[in-house]
């Protein structure tokens, strides 16, 4: 792919141009072929993604313009690893068939994982056979987060025979299963691994973690269940999903919140500062710098709801440097975490 700087909302410029003259005129004013492998998939919408990829970079920076389909080198399966990271998902169509199907189902989320895990421990001495009631109550819910997360519907996607096979994946992973001398399906990913190592010792954990997410389902399209605006590249999905990622960028980023809490915290200090490395943007930069700073939300995501009252203790101040910092990567840090990273690098 030749280099070039793009952005997630300059894909989202470009998803908006799209919408507003519909495809073919979109294709048409740029140059592109319609897509025959490889979709863009945002808010339950199909979209060209080499094509989207190409008019996304005028809106990267003042001075880009679009390119088109022969000045994207490496094709459409570089494009669609461009795009996914940056955030978005991107579906393959196999054999071609822009019909769809037979599209290749997504990789499983963290957020379907743990759902797939707290039934499994919650069965863990016998599974329910694949045509069960409980087998089909688990394909609606993890398909219905499938969904939420912009993935296209389809006759296969989280079908029961599926997500039977994703249990039978986890299995191979539990110790007690091979204690009892049986085996699980051995051609999972490293995914399962990493959400079993991480939950299945705290189950408590897990559970509250599982109910967030259901949560974030009964709240379906509700402001704060927030959207694709609030994925983003330079913030690590929380270990407990993105779902709940979501909604913990939602309170960061209310505006409401946000000047009520910076009205306390000037209250009782007497300016705004960063907690964790009590850098002073107005100090710094003068009357440009007045009034700004970051705020973060500090309680576990796995403990949040759409509709509570969040309380302003829940709420620090931070500079951006130190809050790219604490969701740079998971699990995220505490804010007493990074000050004493802080502290140990350069004794403040």
């Amino acid at each position: 792919m030749s280099k070039y700087f793009v952005t997630a909302s300059a894909v989202r410029s470009a998803i908006s141009e799209f919408d507003k003259k519909g495809r073919e005129r979109f294709l048409s004013d740029y140059g592109f072929g319609k897509a025959r492998s490889y979709f863009l998939i945002y808010r339950r919408k199909k979209y060209d993604s080499k094509a989207i990829l190409g008019v996304a970079i005028k809106y990267s920076s003042p001075n880009s313009r679009a390119l088109g389909p022969y000045e994207l080198s490496g094709g459409d399966a570089k494009a669609a690893t461009t795009l996914r990271n940056l955030g978005f998902t991107v579906n393959k169509l196999s054999g071609g068939n822009e019909g769809g199907s037979k599209a290749r189902n997504p990789a499983w989320s963290r957020d379907e994982l743990i759902l797939a895990l707290d039934f499994y421990l919650k069965h863990r001495e016998r599974t329910p056979d694949k045509r069960s009631k409980a087998i089909a109550e688990l394909s609606r819910e993890v398909n219905a987060v499938a969904r939420l997360l912009g993935h296209a519907p389809s006759a296969t996607l989280r079908n029961v025979n599926g997500v039977y096979m994703k249990l039978m994946n986890f299995r191979r992973l539990d110790p007690d299963v091979a204690e009892r001398g049986r085996k699980g399906l051995t051609r999972g990913n490293k995914d399962e691994a990493v959400v079993w190592n991480k939950f299945a010792g705290d189950q408590q954990h897990l559970r509250q973690s599982a109910d967030a997410i259901r949560a974030r389902l009964a709240e379906g399209a509700s402001d704060e269940a927030g959207g694709d605006e609030f994925d983003e590249p330079e913030v690590a999905e929380a270990e407990e999903g993105r779902l709940v990622t979501r909604l913990h960028r939602w309170r960061e980023r209310s505006r409401k919140l946000v000047a009520s809490k910076k009205a306390a915290f000037l209250k009782a200090h007497g300016r705004l500062y960063c907690e964790a490395c009590g850098f002073d943007f107005e100090q710094r930069y003068g009357e440009r710098g007045a009034g700004y700073i970051e705020c973060h939300h500090t309680r576990p995501v796995h403990t949040l709801r759409a509709g509570e009252k969040t309380k302003l203790a829940d709420l620090a101040m931070l500079c951006a440097n130190c809050h790219r910092m604490v969701h740079a990567r998971a699990p995220w840090l505490k804010v007493m975490e990074l000050r004493e990273i802080l502290y140990t690098r350069h004794g403040r």
